[in-house]
């Protein structure tokens, strides 16, 4: 058995021969480039002006970023209720922030003071107190020249409301909206009877009334007259002789529209929008929330204020268990991220057990707003 294992491994004198041959031929193959190096040159690259190449390209991203670091975070005067998003942005908030801002605007929400600006739920306290000084409402530089612009010289004489024409109006310093808030009053049958009934025209603001009182005169025709029918201007307070005027409180969580035209400044269009933006929102929590509404100058409510209650302070709540995405957004308080943030949680998480469970999101860790909501939120 040995030996005829050995006999597989024994070779002849050719076949030695021939494996040593092949051997010597594959070292050789091998060996031929290692050999050939030492008798060329070998040839370098100059890699130099690549380095400099990308040196100078590291250089300038690094200035870029700088000069973007620097832009983002630029502090310049801004009205949170008209710049954009690249202002927002521009300012060193960022995208998701400056997307909320936006999305409040869009749903009617705006910013009555500086410290209004605290109502975004998810802006940093300390971008808060870096923006702060530089929030101006309602007088950028643009406003104010258009502002300034609006108003002629003023020429001060005496005028009858119900017949001086629209160049006399201009005559005396009103501003062209004011002009014209005039003009159609009177279209509408408004009539002016004393000094106070200029105050009729929202639009006239209390320094021109001030200054022009004086000169107002009134023919008898008019001054004698009495109204037969409520004229009420689109916008403004209601005409000379209102009907249905203000004789007590009103609930501002019952009224209906005829009750809200009562009060002066509301209109039956601002009543009906009163109602409505209390329907969205489930019922008025306190008196304060009617200023919230888009669209109501702080004037005309501050002037209505005196006049509201709430007697019945029922709240029609939401059900975090079963409201959908939809219902969410439709309230003035949830924007559509947090609606999608509230209904994704709940998919994942089970049922809410308190009204409370939003603030374990990250999402919703602002007091102010939590506050805010949690009245109109239930879990049953």
């Amino acid at each position: 058995m040995k030996t005829r294992f050995f006999n597989y491994l024994r070779f002849n004198r050719a076949e030695r021969n021939g494996t040593l041959a092949l051997f010597i031929l594959t070292t050789a193959l091998f060996a031929i480039p290692e050999i050939s190096r030492h008798f060329h040159a070998e040839k370098r690259t100059d890699f130099e002006p690549f380095k400099q190449e990308i040196l100078a390209f590291r250089k300038t991203l690094e200035n870029n970023e700088s000069t973007a670091g620097s832009s983002a975070n630029a502090l310049f005067n801004f009205d949170p209720n008209t710049a954009s998003f690249d202002d927002f942005v521009r300012l060193g908030l960022s995208e998701k922030v400056s997307n909320i801002i936006c999305n409040y605007r869009d749903k009617g929400g705006d910013f009555r003071s500086p410290a209004d600006f605290q109502k975004i739920w998810s802006l940093k306290k300390e971008d808060f107190a870096r923006l702060f000084p530089y929030i101006s409402i309602g007088s950028t530089p643009e406003k104010s020249h258009e502002k300034s612009s609006e108003k002629p010289v003023a020429e001060l004489f005496a005028f009858d409301p119900n017949t001086a024409s629209e160049t006399e109006l201009k005559r005396l310093g009103l501003p062209d909206r004011t002009v014209k808030s005039i003009l159609n009053y009177r279209d509408k049958g408004g009539k002016f009877r004393k000094k106070e009934d200029l105050e009729k025209i929202y639009t006239l603001d209390e320094d021109d009334f001030a200054r022009i009182a004086p000169y107002a005169t009134f023919s008898e025709t008019y001054a004698s007259t009495n109204a037969s029918r409520p004229v009420v201007y689109a916008g403004g307070f209601a005409a000379a002789s209102k009907k249905n005027a203000v004789s007590g409180p009103v609930d501002i969580n019952r009224a209906g529209v005829e009750a809200w035209t009562a009060l002066p400044g509301i209109g039956e269009t601002r009543a009906r929008q009163l109602v409505n933006y209390r329907e969205k929102l489930g019922g008025y929590t306190s008196v304060s929330q009617v200023a919230e509404m888009h669209g109501l100058p702080d004037s005309v409510f501050q002037r209505i204020r005196p006049n509201l209650v709430i007697e019945s302070p029922d709240i029609r709540k939401i059900n975090l268990n079963t409201v959908s995405q939809a219902d969410l957004d439709a309230h003035p308080y949830i924007s559509k991220r947090q609606a999608e943030l509230i209904v994704a949680y709940r998919e994942q998480h089970g049922a809410f057990s308190s009204p409370d469970d939003l603030s374990k999101m990250r999402a919703f860790s602002d007091q102010v707003w939590l506050a805010k909501i949690r009245p109109y939120l239930g879990v049953e």
